[in-house]
C-alpha cells in the first residue's frame, strides 16, 4: 500500500473512530483489527454444525453451490479440517502426489505459519510449549489454540485418483476445545468499519495480504485481503492478480465481452496458472450450462509465446472463454510463483 493511500485508510479510521463509539474499544480500527478472528470463526462455526473437529472433509471439484469459503478455485480438490491443538500437538499424514498439492495451515487470526507444497514427511501442529514428540516431522506453531488446514490438491481429468488420495490425508489429534472469544461491536461501528475494508480491496497488494505470524503484514491489508479471499496464501507459494474493472475504469458486467492476456512465466517448474470468475454479489462461483468456471494451463491452449488469450463473455464463447452472465470479477492465480512476474492484467472491454 502506498503512502497516499494508507494515509487515506488511516484518515478514515480516525473520523470513523470518533463517530459515535459507544465505548472505548467499539472503534472501526479495533473491528477492522478483529475482523480476521471473526471471519474465521464464522466459518469454523458453519463447518462443526456438519463435520467433525481433527477430521478432513473434501469437496471434490467445487461447484456454485458450494459456499464453504468465497472465491474458490474449480479445478481443485480442497480439503477442510478445523481442529484445536488446546491439550496437544496433532499430526497430519499425507500421501505422495504428482502434480500440485499443497497443505495450509491457519490460525483464528489469519496468520498462515506454514504452507508445505508437496509434503515430504508428517506435519506437526503444536502450540509454544509443548513438548514434540519423537520423529522427522514438518513443525508448525500456532498463535492460537484452534486452527484450520485446508489442501489443495490439482484435478487434471483425474478426479477419481485424487479422491482417493484424498483419503490417505489424515491427522492424528486435533480435538481439544473449539471456544474462541469474538469482540462485539455496535452496528454503526460494523457498518462504518466494512466501509473502510471495501475501499481498502481496490487498493492493496495480494502479495503483501497475508503474513506468517502477527504483524508481517499490516492490519489494513489483512483485513481487506480475508475479505476479498478468506484462506489465502502467502506470495511465496501462490501470488494473485485481481480483476475488478476493465480498461476503461468501468466494473465488469455479464452482458460485454472482455479478452485478458496472461503473461507467460507467471509459475516455475511444477506450478501452473488459473484464471477464475466470482459472482460480485456473492464471491462464488458463476452458474452457467457449460459448466466452466475457470481457465488453467491445463484446460486453455497457449499462444506461441507461451501467454494465454482468454475470454470472458455471456455465452463463454470465444478463445479458452468462460461463461458471465452476470456482474462479476476476476482472480489470476500463479501456483510455485515466479516471484518476479507481473500479475496484473487488462482486461480489454470488446
Amino acid at each position: 500500500m502506498n503512502i497516499i493511500i494508507k494515509s487515506f485508510c488511516v484518515a478514515l479510521i480516525m473520523f470513523f473512530a470518533t463517530a459515535g463509539a459507544v465505548q472505548a474499544a467499539d472503534t472501526v480500527e479495533e473491528y477492522i483489527r478483529e475482523f480476521p478472528n471473526q471471519e474465521q470463526v464464522k466459518m469454523m462455526h458453519a463447518w462443526l454444525e456438519k463435520n467433525e473437529k481433527g477430521t478432513f472433509q473434501f469437496t471434490g471439484l467445487v461447484d456454485p453451490t458450494d459456499s464453504t469459503v468465497v472465491t474458490p478455485q474449480a479445478t481443485v480438490n480442497y480439503g477442510y479440517n478445523w481442529f484445536s491443538v488446546s491439550d496437544d500437538p496433532a499430526i497430519v499424514k499425507t500421501p505422495k502426489y504428482d502434480k500440485f498439492f499443497s497443505v495450509s495451515i491457519f490460525d483464528m487470526k489469519h496468520n498462515v505459519p506454514a504452507v508445505i507444497v508437496n509434503p515430504d514427511k508428517p506435519i506437526l501442529i503444536k502450540r509454544p510449549g509443548q513438548k514434540v514428540p519423537d520423529g522427522d516431522f514438518h513443525v508448525v506453531s500456532l498463535e492460537t489454540d484452534q486452527g484450520v488446514i485446508l489442501t489443495r490438491m490439482v484435478v487434471v481429468d483425474n478426479l477419481k485418483e485424487v479422491m482417493g488420495l484424498s483419503k490417505k490425508i489424515v491427522m492424528e489429534g486435533g480435538r481439544g476445545s473449539m471456544v474462541r472469544n469474538v469482540q462485539r461491536f455496535s452496528a454503526e461501528t460494523e457498518k462504518n468499519a466494512l466501509s473502510v475494508i471495501d475501499a481498502i480491496v481496490s487498493y492493496a497488494n495480494p502479495d503483501v495480504a497475508f503474513g506468517e505470524v502477527s504483524g508481517d503484514v499490516s492490519f489494513l491489508n489483512l483485513a481487506a485481503g480475508v475479505k476479498l479471499g478468506q484462506l489465502g496464501t502467502p506470495a511465496d507459494t501462490v501470488r494473485y492478480g485481481i480483476m475488478l474493472t476493465d480498461d476503461k475504469g468501468q466494473a465488469l458486467n455479464g452482458k460485454d465481452t472482455y479478452v485478458v492476456t496472461v503473461p507467460a512465466g507467471l509459475h516455475l517448474k511444477g506450478g501452473y496458472y488459473s484464471v477464475t470468475l466470482y459472482g460480485a454479489d456473492n464471491q462464488l462461483l458463476i452458474p452457467n450450462d457449460k459448466k466452466i468456471y475457470d481457465r488453467t494451463t491445463f484446460s486453455s491452449k497457449a499462444n506461441v509465446d507461451g501467454s494465454y488469450t482468454l475470454t470472458f463473455s455471456p455465452d463463454g464463447e470465444g478463445i479458452n472463454g468462460i461463461p458471465t452472465g452476470k456482474a462479476f470479477y476476476g482472480v489470476l492465480r500463479a501456483y510455485v510463483p515466479n516471484p518476479d512476474a507481473n500479475m496484473k492484467v487488462k482486461v480489454v472491454r470488446q
